[in-house]
């Protein structure tokens, strides 16, 4: 029981009433307490995108209405949201509850042990108003003039965000990329669109490690080949990359020694139904890290397009109908809080529990548990809390387990030296 309240305890030390209306105050979101408060605002507004598929800001409105028992017409509220300092309210907290929330979910063993952290990083877009084509500018102006772009670094062991930053959607990803000095002992994964060699270069001489896919239009130096099996190829002695690109073969992977700016180590493999090879680039050492090894670690970057699937589906990370580019920031920083939430309820419960937590799952049934919880948390009812956080628990360690922790262990995520820590 005492764990259970302890877990409580940790979320309820974020989503708590002095701690977010002081953040209101210090940020300059409002000077006095007014009708609406900033935090039965942000506890409404996250529930309201935690809990069902968002249309409009009206249905934040019925949301905020619903939970607080406040009577405030729409044009009151808006206002509220439309203020320059509601994205810097919501930034806050999301910052406190990064910190706050931290804990270790996967710890490495064997092939990742030599690494204290695995950083995913990757961007997600979508269209927004076409009159914030100013601020946010889109890469086809044709179909969405208007567009954002949000990108993460994902903290794989922590199972939670880095680092975040919303752009629009035209402006080059390099530029939310880690520093590479805090990539020391870690391994960075990426796709495609983060290949530039002057970044994989600063993290290799920071003392980081690298795996990113690279782009199909390089064209190093050829200076070594082999199979997988460890079979030199001579004919990729000394050649640029794209007079010997032919003689890969589609049953065969290929690792090479390159150089161009920057020397690196380069595998390719033919994948089925592929007009050509895939390439990665990484400076992982091919003693420890075999060719094959290294392609299926690549697939642990699949995770983080899983965060944002949930974070799209079942947290409301969409357009809305609004011109004031603050308010839209604003949003995307709420469907964010809002999955942290859950996420922490969930590992919460899979720390509690000792089962291995979905949060795939927990994010998408949230019949039940999701309102009332966040309802009971708003209000301060402590005996009714405890009821719904036992209930709580009890629910999502029945219905939100992993549906195939062995079949993981084999084949998933946790097959490359990731462990679960809690259960």
């Amino acid at each position: 029981m005492r764990d259970k309240n302890n877990e409580l305890n940790k979320i309820t030390e974020v989503l708590n009433e002095f701690n977010i209306n002081d953040i209101g105050k210090r940020c300059g979101f409002c000077h006095r307490e007014r009708i609406v408060k900033p935090y039965e605002l942000v506890m409404a507004l996250v529930t309201a995108m935690g809990d069902k598929n968002i249309d409009c800001i009206s249905d934040l409105h019925r949301y905020f209405t619903g939970l607080t028992y406040t009577d405030v017409q729409y044009k009151p509220f808006h206002n509220q949201l439309s203020k320059p300092a509601f994205k810097q309210l919501i930034q806050r907290i999301v910052g406190v509850a990064l910190h706050k929330w931290q804990q270790h979910i996967l710890g490495t063993d064997t092939d990742l042990s030599a690494f204290k952290q695995v950083v995913l990083q990757d961007g997600s877009s979508f269209a927004v108003h076409n009159a914030l084509k100013e601020e946010f500018k889109g890469r086809f102006t044709t179909v969405s003039p208007a567009a954002v772009e949000v990108h993460v670094s994902w903290d794989m062991l922590h199972s939670q965000p880095e680092r975040i930053a919303v752009s629009a959607d035209s402006v080059a990803e390099y530029d939310f990329l880690p520093p590479a000095e805090s990539l020391v002992a870690c391994l960075f994964m990426a796709d495609r669109g983060y290949f530039k060699l002057s970044y994989l270069d600063s993290i290799h001489q920071a003392g980081g490690s690298y795996l990113v896919r690279a782009k199909t239009t390089a064209n190093p130096l050829v200076l070594l080949g082999v199979t997988a099996q460890g079979k030199r190829l001579k004919r990729f002695d000394n050649v640029k990359l794209k007079d010997v690109k032919h003689h890969i073969r589609r049953s065969q992977v290929v690792d090479m020694d390159v150089e161009g700016s920057v020397s690196y180590r380069l595998i390719a493999s033919w994948p089925t139904g592929k007009s050509e090879p895939t390439y990665w680039a990484t400076n992982l050492p091919r003693e420890k890290y075999p060719a094959k090894a290294v392609v299926q670690l690549y697939s642990l970057r699949w995770q983080i397009e899983l965060l944002f699937k949930e974070w799209k589906s079942y947290c409301n990370l969409r357009k809305f109908n609004t011109r004031n580019a603050g308010l839209m920031e604003g949003l995307i920083w709420v469907s964010l809080l809002a999955l942290l939430v859950k996420r922490r309820i969930g590992f919460s419960i899979q720390r509690l529990m000792g089962v291995d937590i979905s949060s795939f799952m927990v994010a998408k049934n949230t019949q039940s548990w999701f309102y009332p919880l966040m309802e009971s948390i708003l209000h301060d009812a402590y005996s009714e809390l405890k009821q719904t956080w036992n209930w709580t628990v009890n629910y999502l360690s029945r219905y939100a387990k992993r549906a195939h922790p062995d079949r993981d262990r084999k084949t998933g995520r946790l097959k490359y030296g990731l462990v679960s820590v809690n259960p």
